[in-house]
């Protein structure tokens, strides 16, 4: 073959790929966006991902699909997206315990891997007790009783070393107590093990158990936070407790890194268009996911992460 010949295949086969190329972009997105829940239905986060496809769908003709792949607090569903392509069809719903699991180790992947859109919802973090409880009826007497009688109380968490885990054991050590950590990956067996007696404490974020609240079975009795919140001015705080924690359970938006700028441009802002209507405001303060700063995006959320990563990593050292 001359060397006019191999010029002229190269030229051809460079301007198919750019013809490509603007085609993709042109028409994305062509079919259906696949939302990565990485946890089981009707949780915090399926309620995120369900209530964002049906705004989106809303005021967008992007179409969503939501499919729920729990296991390993939101390893498993980390892993498929980083078996896809990143061609911005696929976004994962990345929360707290993600970072975790990258600083951890048990998701092997750089941060560099991926590409954080935007945090959507910050929520408070919360300690519940059954509404007839009758060996404890606040925080304190908790504690004392905890000491009284050790090994006896259990909590309900997401699993050993997540986001709640570990504002656990800081507690403990903060009041010199010890419970016993009692992981369910399927978030109704969590709200359920503590209804239901087989638990004495649920570490939730109050949005995501309010039936049980309104039918009188949860009584809330420390919620994470330096201040009293709307809806809740009788529950202390643990700066009112001096204990250093005042953790929240993110939820955002992940890419894999190598999404195309226009996908990431068009995702970015479909979610803003959906965080922006009446019908998520509504939601938001009925779940009490107004109560901390939600939405960001860009550098400011990529900042967010870096810290984040940067924090868990001295926790869990």
């Amino acid at each position: 073959m001359s060397k006019k010949i191999v010029i002229f295949v190269l030229v051809i086969s460079l301007l198919m790929s750019i013809s490509t190329l603007v085609l993709a972009e042109e028409n994305y997105p062509s079919k259906p966006i696949t939302w990565i829940v990485p946890f089981g239905t009707g949780g915090g986060s399926d309620q995120f991902a369900r209530i964002m496809e049906k705004q989106i769908e809303s005021v967008t003709d992007a179409e969503i699909v939501v499919m729920n792949i729990p296991g390993s607090k939101t390893a498993v569903g980390l892993n498929n997206l980083m078996q896809r392509e990143a061609d911005g069809y696929t976004i994962f719903g990345a929360t707290t315990d993600s970072i975790i699991n990258l600083v951890t180790g048990v998701n092997s992947y750089d941060l560099e891997e991926i590409r954080p859109l935007a945090n959507v919802q910050h929520n408070v973090d919360m300690w519940f007790i059954k509404k007839d409880e009758d060996r404890f009826s606040n925080f304190e007497e908790l504690v004392r009783f905890a000491k009284e009688n050790p090994g006896e109380l259990s909590i309900a968490t997401t699993g050993l070393n997540g986001a709640d885990s570990l504002s656990i054991r800081q507690i403990e050590e903060s009041k010199d107590f010890d419970i016993e950590n009692v992981p369910y990956s399927e978030p109704g067996e969590r709200y359920s093990a503590l209804a239901g007696g087989h638990v004495d404490i649920l570490h939730e974020q109050p949005g995501d158990v309010m039936s049980f609240i309104d039918a009188g079975e949860y009584k809330p009795i420390i919620v994470m936070t330096e201040d009293r919140i709307e809806g809740f001015e009788d529950v202390p705080t643990t700066k009112e407790k001096n204990i250093d924690v005042t953790s929240g359970y993110w939820r955002g938006v992940w890419v894999k890194a190598g999404t195309p700028d226009y996908a990431i441009d068009y995702l970015s802002e479909i979610i803003k268009k959906a965080y922006d209507t009446e019908e998520y405001k509504e939601y938001e303060k009925r779940k009490f996911l107004h109560l901390r700063e939600g939405l960001k995006s860009g550098q400011e959320y990529q900042n967010f992460i870096e810290e984040e990563y940067k924090y868990y990593t001295e926790v869990m050292q």
